[in-house]
């Protein structure tokens, strides 16, 4: 496959290329607040959980908070010690123990994302990409911890990144520059292992704070590609991080506009 000089993978057309970007009423807002409550059989465990769809725009994505009973706290304590027994026998086996009853291992907070209406082929896509890109779930890419049936949908747990996309004020308080290079970064860590994000929009990069540092994490993995390679990968991620950068220029002074917009605030290194 040959790309034309300045092609950018997953670019909007031409005509739109100088367009600011409106801020939608769901990217202002952010998460909505109706509370949902939703139980699932997740392996060898019931689970119950309390949550929210992410925003009015993805109502296929639950931010949800596990509820533990007491036999769920004995049975993840017991399964503690015995991770903990088999980290020092062997990380091998601790690692085998986790991938076969992951049920007991996920963390308080997950996000359960269903497919969509005649999206087969995208959802087999992103569990794709997941298992493709296992080395940076956690770092770049949210963990992914397996699939379920819920309300007869396939849907995937994955965990919750936490921070906030670049498309609302919170996630929009950096500087283009420094924003531009923690963008690059992730675009060529996934580069890196053959990958590519062809839905590049704001909504789907988050800002978030680890360890005192700061990262973008990317998310919605349907659109992630395989089929690039060398020197194609590299431009394609230069190009990504800065068609994004364009947006969210366009995107700020859109909030400056409306009153939202939130001071800028140093890179966390």
């Amino acid at each position: 496959m040959q790309l034309p000089p300045g092609f950018v993978v997953g670019a909007p057309p031409l005509s739109l290329a100088g367009a600011p970007l409106s801020p939608t009423s769901d990217r202002i807002t952010g998460r909505v607040t109706q509370l949902k409550h939703a139980c699932f059989q997740f392996g060898t465990r019931s689970i119950a959980t309390r949550g929210e769809p992410a925003d009015h725009c993805h109502p296929n994505v639950l931010c949800l908070q596990i509820q533990h009973t007491l036999f769920d706290k004995v049975i993840k304590y017991l399964f503690g010690i015995l991770s903990f027994l088999f980290h020092f026998l062997s990380q091998e086996i601790d690692a085998k123990l986790q991938h076969k009853f992951p049920e007991w291992f996920l963390p308080d907070k997950i996000i359960l994302k269903s497919q969509k209406p005649n999206w087969e082929e995208e959802f087999d896509k992103e569990l794709e990409a997941y298992h493709k890109l296992q080395r940076l779930q956690g770092t770049v890419i949210p963990r992914f911890h397996g699939t379920i049936q819920f309300n007869n949908v396939s849907s995937m747990i994955l965990s919750d990144v936490g921070g906030h996309c670049l498309s609302v004020p919170e996630g929009a308080v950096l500087e283009k520059e420094d924003l531009w290079l923690l963008l690059e970064q992730a675009h060529m860590a996934i580069a890196d292992l053959g990958a590519y994000h062809d839905d590049i929009k704001l909504d789907n990069f988050h800002l978030v704070t680890d360890n005192g540092k700061d990262k973008i994490m990317i998310l919605d993995l349907e659109s992630v590609g395989f089929e690039l390679s060398g020197e194609q990968l590299s431009h394609v991620a230069k190009g990504s991080a800065a068609w994004l950068i364009d947006q969210y220029e366009d995107h700020l002074k859109c909030m400056e506009c409306d009153g939202i917009i939130l001071p800028k605030r140093p890179l966390r290194t």
